[in-house]
């Protein structure tokens, strides 16, 4: 029997995304993964101290 991947849920957009193969960034000492390069974009262009939740965090910055 395989083990099962890490998953998570990209902060921008709510996909649940591979930990060990994700896009990912570091912030306020967490790691944040992504399931692509925009939502990465997104995540990082958005104002200090904002906390995205997934879906409703699709704001454009």
């Amino acid at each position: 029997m395989t083990e099962p991947k890490p998953a998570t849920k990209d902060p921008i957009c709510g996909m649940t995304v591979d930990e060990t193969t994700a896009i990912h960034a570091e912030h306020a000492g967490k790691t944040f993964y992504f399931c692509s390069v925009l939502c990465r974009q997104k995540f990082l262009a958005m104002p200090a101290g904002a906390e995205p939740t997934g879906p409703t965090a699709r704001l454009r910055y």
